[in-house]
């Protein structure tokens, strides 16, 4: 064993004086190499420039022969591999090339052309095993250029060779090292030797007194030292052992369940209780992992409640697991439970484990439960009412904070390159902000308080072409049937909310199909009397275009169809719907004045008939939209009080080409507009500031400035904008956040409009 230890010790010694010497040969070769490297860089730039001044002379005089002879020359330096003279469009002049240093430089005919650098500075790089320099020719115009590529294998034979250099003598010192080294741990190791003899004999003599060989004064007084805490370990193990009985008759008598684990969660007790509640006898479940035996369930899951209950050893801290939980014994009997845990400490301050005392509430949770019942009718009935006005309250504040990130995202997307990393992470940021600003859409929604820009539409073109964003939607194994209504009346209808209210119904219908299944749409013409009142309270008698999406999925029980159009409740999975989705359906009907029906019975798929109040005009037109933001020259008067969002909106249009007047408050503007020799084409204002509103701005400042147009723009709800805005049906308005495209396009429409 010992002679174990004495060539361990060699040996480690030894490999660690090896690594640092190899460490240092290969250091002191690289900064040898970099060196030479350095040197021969500063060779070649100064030929190449001067080839390239030579080489000037020989184009202009159109001397190829000589220009040829000249590189030939050059090229006999035993590093140079090859010499071209390219024309600026690519075109070689003069290609020389040497295949390796035994073998002189030769002229090569077959290459035409080269691929050139894009600018006409000078450029020294190194690629792969060659120094390759860029030199500009010029004579009054820049003519070409002047390739020329250097060998770094002398570089490389000059690192290998010091390197080399460094090991050998590097072996020479190990080995000298080696021999001390043996010489030095020889000795001490005699003590450790009779020192092992010494605690092997201890072990097999427990409690007993050991005698060790005199000798070594340190060793001595260890022995002593060993043969006191031997007996005195005697003494306190059969004080434990009386100890741990009279805590097993303790645990035994508790009315809780109690389960204690070692620091690696494996099992260690349990208590008469605990092996009631979970079917587990001591004996069975020792050793066995926590989760194995414990099988908690609730609105949290069984993973992240066990997550919680290891934080215990983690932060040594005690830990109540808050509310009821269901325990699952091991036949398979459910009892309502809460959990309480702590961590094990010793007197020394080490941590052994965990404790859980486990308390069976099975009647009085079965009492809660009523109680809770009763109190949720009251909850329920109030819950439509507090989401709407959570949505409007966060609205203004989330939206203008939205219109920024998504502004800047799109200013760094401008400028970063489109195939970098930071361009990417630009389009993550933009895509996540967007996607908060549907969800502030879908609240809106909900609450009735999103603001509308409706359009007489034909229902029948306008889902047409939504049918591929649908496809996409629902995947390859649903089939969906498209049956559109013979000459269907108009609906006026923002299109935006259509598009909401499609893509959740057929996504909701998607998630209610298993596997391979349909969904089917259509539309039709339907006139709605008195007796249709009767099912729809608030139905408004009158001509109606019914949309009708049904689905073959798994229906829906009557008590889930009671609930589906709650904010938030959902029978998806976590993690796969918010529960907005037909929440969002219900409050644009409702915003819309119309009605909606569901018909469902489980295993029978289920129906939705969306009933918008037809209008007798004409459809109006959609514009196509444009890849790119289009700007203009005009002049714009822009005015928000929230700074950020002013100094975003400022940069977009400045961007667009515009010239940008920025006021932080309305008093500001009205100073700007007095200024008549400033041209101002548009007033683009937030609808509701501080001391005056957006509404009376523009008519204040259309008294002066008869001709000047107005956008408006705001991020406040609908509600709000009606009451503190003054915002009329006609006004062009811009709903925050907005992206750049959104306000360049909206900003041309004002401006282009007669």
């Amino acid at each position: 064993m010992f002679k174990r230890l004495e060539v361990k010790i060699t040996v480690s010694l030894a490999l660690i004086l090896t690594a640092m010497i190899a460490v240092y040969g290969w250091w002191t070769g690289s900064r040898q190499q970099s060196i030479y490297v350095q040197a021969l860089s500063d060779n070649l730039r100064v030929l190449a420039h001067s080839l390239a001044d030579n080489a000037a002379g020989f184009i202009v005089t159109q001397e190829y022969a000589g220009l040829e002879a000249h590189m030939l020359n050059a090229a006999q330096m035993p590093d140079v591999v090859s010499i071209q003279v390219v024309e600026p469009n690519g075109n070689l002049l003069c290609n020389i090339e040497r295949p390796s240093r035994s073998v002189p430089p030769r002229l090569i005919y077959g290459k035409k052309a080269v691929t050139v650098l894009t600018t006409r500075e000078p450029l020294l790089r190194r690629q792969g095993d060659q120094l390759v320099c860029w030199a500009p020719i010029s004579a009054g115009t820049h003519l070409g250029w002047v390739r020329m590529a250097l060998s770094l294998e002398t570089a490389n034979q000059l690192q290998r060779a010091t390197w080399h250099s460094s090991l050998q003598i590097g072996a020479l010192w190990i080995l000298v090292g080696t021999l001390l080294m043996v010489l030095v741990v020889k000795r001490p190791l005699r003590a450790v030797r009779e020192l092992s003899r010494f605690a092997q004999d201890l072990q097999d003599h427990k409690g007993a007194q050991v005698s060790v060989q005199r000798g070594v004064y340190e060793i001595d007084q260890l022995a002593d030292a060993l043969n006191h805490s031997s007996t005195e370990l005697r003494d306190a193990e059969q004080r434990l052992i009386a100890e741990q009985e009279r805590l097993t008759v303790t645990l035994q008598s508790i009315g809780d369940g109690v389960i204690a684990t070692d620091t690696g969660d494996r099992i260690v007790l349990l208590n008469q209780v605990a092996e009631v509640l979970t079917g587990w006898s001591e004996a069975e479940a020792r050793w066995h992992r926590l989760d194995q035996v414990l099988k908690l369930a609730g609105e949290r899951e069984h993973s992240e409640v066990m997550a919680e209950l290891h934080h215990v050893i983690e932060a040594r801290q005690a830990l109540e697991l808050p509310g009821q939980h269901r325990l699952f014994s091991k036949s398979g009997a459910e009892r309502t439970v809460t959990v309480n845990s702590a961590p094990i400490i010793n007197s020394s301050g080490e941590l052994g484990g965990m404790v859980l005392v486990i308390r069976d509430i099975t009647e009085k949770a079965k009492m809660e439960a009523e109680k809770r019942g009763l109190a949720q009718q009251l909850v329920q009935s109030q819950k439509m009412e507090a989401v709407g006005q959570l949505a409007g309250g966060v609205a203004h504040d989330f939206n203008n904070m939205l219109g920024v990130i998504m502004g800047h995202a799109e200013l760094g997307m401008l400028t970063a390159e489109p195939s970098g990393q930071m361009h990417d992470r630009l389009k993550e940021i933009l895509d996540a902000a967007r996607r908060s600003a549907d969800i502030t859409k879908q609240l809106l929604a909900f609450s009735r308080q999103q603001h509308a820009e409706p359009k007489v539409l034909d229902l029948n073109e306008t889902i047409a072409k939504m049918l591929k964003m649908l496809h996409r939607l629902i995947g390859e194994d649903i089939d969906l049937s498209w049956s559109p209504g013979f000459d269907l009346w108009k609906v006026k209808l923002d299109p935006s909310q259509l598009d909401q209210v499609m893509a959740n119904l057929c996504v909701n219908a998607r998630d209610a199909i298993a596997g391979v299944g349909k969904i089917e749409i259509y539309t039709q013409n339907v006139a709605l009397n008195l007796h249709d009142q009767a099912r729809m309270a608030d139905l408004v008698p009158g001509d109606y275009v019914m949309l009708v999406v049904s689905d073959s999925g798994k229906g829906m029980s009557r008590e889930v169809m009671d609930r589906i159009f709650e904010p938030f409740y959902t029978t998806k999975e976590l993690g796969r719907g918010t529960g907005l989705g037909l929440a969002t359906v219900f409050g644009i009907v409702k915003q819309n004045r119309g009605n909606i029906e569901v018909a469902s019975e489980p295993g029978h798929g289920a129906t939705f008939r969306i009933y918008l109040p037809a209008v007798h005009e004409v459809a109006q037109e959609s514009k196509p939209e444009v890849e790119k933001p289009v700007g203009g020259t005009e002049s714009i008067l822009l005015v928000e009080d929230e700074p950020a969002i002013m100094e975003i909106g400022t940069t977009i249009l400045s961007q667009l080409g515009y010239t940008v007047y920025a006021a932080g408050s309305p008093d500001q503007a009205i100073e700007i507009a007095a200024d008549h020799k400033k041209a101002i084409d548009l007033l683009l204002t937030d609808i509701i500031m501080p001391g005056m509103n957006g509404r009376d701005l523009s008519e204040r400042l259309l008294k002066s400035r008869p001709g000047l147009k107005c956008l408006f723009m705001s991020g406040y709800t609908a509600d709000v904008i009606a009451e503190r805005g003054k915002v009329d049906e006609d006004m062009c308005f811009l709903q925050k956040p907005f992206t750049m495209h959104s306000l360049a396009t909206k900003v041309r429409e004002v401006l282009t409009e007669p």
